[in-house]
């Protein structure tokens, strides 16, 4: 199969996968918000959070028809390869899926690498899809949307007054943009904490945090025109950092941002810090970013924590995204 690295400096094989990308969503998630050309460059040279990954190109009669996404991880997780296949609307069910995933594992094959994983819609045509290429299930993660007009400030109030006294012995410090240089190192080891979030069956490690992988995750961010707001919990006003959350506002896009990590570490549970860090940060978005309706997060469906926390902060399902694996 003759595929093409999507190079970002290629200003007309981006605007062609921006149209593939917008046909795609248009068809497979049109609640979701569009692409943006600055978000697609960004990722292609930053990745998520400094490592990059590759898409490859099915090109015919000038159009974008396919798109193979992989993935090699090299901080951690360097046993296994993300590997994502995409096929316009128009040209589906005609092989070309199966010849993107068939390319895409040979290549995880070939690097020694012995596991690929994807992910899918938890919709019929890519479960089976995914499951007709050797794929197994491994985990559900569920998508849920904040509508910030229809939240009540004095509900949101009121959550994170009482979540203020069960952690009465904390503070909270709002920071956006980068972290500074002297908490770097702590910020990155409060991060971690996110690998004790639920993963269901996927064989995966810990991810690896450090200052250069926050710094990292910066500058992608940066470079995709995401604003960040981090809210963190510190023990007192001059102790350890127990916890954090975080969001991010794309400015090409002035009504959505996103929820991301909420971590804290486990000497420090059991204090509703995790209702405290997103109802004040809810708090703070709508003041300091008044044009953002949608928030949007990602759970494990198993996570029954912190979705107990979303569905009282008013966060509702959009909808279920599957976790696949297999050996290569």
């Amino acid at each position: 199969m003759k595929l093409q690295r999507l190079d970002p400096d290629d200003g007309a094989a981006v605007a062609a996968t921006m149209t593939f990308l917008q046909a795609g969503r248009a068809a497979d998630t049109p609640w979701d918000p569009p692409h943006t050309e600055r978000g697609l460059v960004a990722s292609l040279r930053y990745g998520w959070d400094g490592e990059p990954g590759e898409k490859w190109l099915l090109v015919e009669d000038g159009q974008v028809a396919g798109t193979l996404d992989l993935h090699f991880s090299q901080r951690d997780n360097t046993h296994m390869a993300y590997v994502g296949v995409s096929v316009h609307p128009d040209k589906r069910r005609e092989g070309r899926g199966r010849a993107l995933a068939e390319e895409g594992l040979a290549r995880v094959r070939a690097s020694g690498r012995r596991l690929a994983m994807g992910g899918t819609l938890d919709a019929e045509a890519p479960a089976a899809f995914a499951a007709a290429m050797g794929f197994a299930q491994a985990s559900v993660e569920v998508q849920r949307r904040q509508d910030l007009t229809e939240v009540d400030p004095a509900r949101v109030e009121e959550l994170r007054a009482r979540a203020a006294e069960a952690a009465r012995d904390y503070t909270l410090i709002r920071m956006d943009g980068p972290v500074p240089d002297d908490l770097v190192d702590e910020v990155a080891e409060m991060a971690a904490a996110i690998n004790d979030a639920p993963t269901d069956d996927l064989d995966i490690e810990d991810e690896v945090f450090d200052a250069k992988r926050v710094r990292g995750f910066e500058a992608a961010q940066e470079a995709a025109g995401n604003k960040l707001y981090r809210v963190i919990a510190r023990r007192g006003t001059d102790g350890p950092l127990a916890g954090h959350t975080m969001v991010g506002v794309p400015a090409e896009l002035p009504d959505w941002a996103w929820q991301w990590d909420t971590a804290v570490l486990g000497a420090h549970r059991g204090h509703r810090l995790g209702m405290l860090l997103k109802a004040d940060m809810v708090t703070w978005l709508r003041a300091a970013e008044p044009s953002v309706r949608w928030l949007d997060t990602w759970n494990a469906e198993s996570n029954a924590h912190m979705i107990g926390v979303n569905e009282a902060l008013g966060y509702r399902i959009v909808t279920r995204h599957l976790g696949w694996q297999r050996a290569v």
